[in-house]
Order: C-alpha cells, then sequence, then structure tokens
C-alpha cells in the first residue's frame, strides 16, 4: 500500500508535475473552449437556443458537484479497484466519440454538444471525487488530451473550425 502511494505520488512532483498540469489544463481548456463554442454558436441562433444550451451545459456539471460535495453519498466502494488505464483508454474512446459526433452531426434544436461536453466534465469531477486520486483525473485528461489527437489523425478534426 506504502510502495503504491509513492507511485502515485510521483506524478505530483518535479518534471512529471509540470507535464501532468500541462495535460490538465490542455484537457479541461480543450473541453471548456468546445463548450462554450457550442454556446456562443447557439445564442448566434436565438436567445432561447442560447439560454437552453446554458441551461444543458450546466445541468450535469451542478448534478455532479452536489452528488460529490453537498450530498456525500455512501456509495459502496469495491477494495478491488480497476486499474487507473481504464479512466485513460475509457476517455479516448469517449473523445473520439465526441468530436467525431461535433463534427459530423448538427443538433439544432437540441443542446446534446453542451450535454455532452459538460457530462464529460461531471464525470471527471466525479471520478476524482470518488476514487480521492488526483491520478485518477490525470488518467481522464490524457485520455482527453490522446484522443483529440486521434481526432485529428482520423477526422481531421479542427477545433478551432468550430
Amino acid at each position: 500500500m506504502i510502495v503504491r502511494r509513492k507511485q502515485r505520488d510521483r506524478w505530483l512532483k518535479g518534471p512529471q508535475a509540470l507535464v501532468s498540469v500541462v495535460a490538465l489544463c490542455l484537457a479541461m481548456g480543450l473541453i471548456l473552449y468546445q463548450m462554450a463554442s457550442s454556446i456562443l454558436l447557439a445564442f448566434l441562433q436565438s436567445e432561447l437556443a442560447g439560454i437552453r444550451s446554458v441551461a444543458a451545459a450546466a445541468f450535469p456539471i451542478t448534478i455532479a458537484i452536489y452528488l460529490a460535495f453537498v450530498a456525500r453519498l455512501e456509495l459502496p466502494v469495491n477494495h478491488a479497484k480497476a486499474p487507473v488505464i481504464n479512466n485513460f483508454i475509457i476517455f479516448i474512446f469517449w473523445t473520439l466519440m465526441v468530436f467525431w459526433l461535433d463534427s459530423n452531426i448538427r443538433f439544432v434544436s437540441f443542446p446534446l454538444e453542451e450535454l455532452i461536453y459538460s457530462s464529460t466534465l461531471a464525470f471527471m469531477i466525479w471520478r476524482f471525487k470518488r476514487q480521492e486520486s488526483i491520478v485518477d483525473l490525470l488518467a481522464c485528461c490524457y485520455g482527453i488530451v490522446s484522443g483529440s489527437l486521434a481526432a485529428l489523425i482520423f477526422f481531421g478534426w479542427n477545433p478551432f473550425a468550430m
């Protein structure tokens, strides 16, 4: 147990900490940028669409914050925790799917993009709070960054062309 904690803590010290902070900022910035641009496009369409878009962006995050920090639900925790690599792999495929949807399907009457981006952030909040581990959050962030790079390779996805 002590050896495992030392291995996890090494990501919070030295050069690994700098790389991890960059990955965290890049992943969060990318998701927030995409969500903000979707909200802006909705407001350009109409005021009602913009308000719905803001509500869709806030909805999953408020639920995650309430459940993680306010309600403090005591959910049973499996003592055999899943490896951190699972978060990384899940977020690679999730990011690929989200960016493919964002670039290929336009939802004019329903703010699905905002719900998806906000749900991504909400799940990251939930994972961090549930496991009480920054390493789990960093695995999600590295998955988002890797998934974004894979989307660029496979789909030619450009986050700034939205």
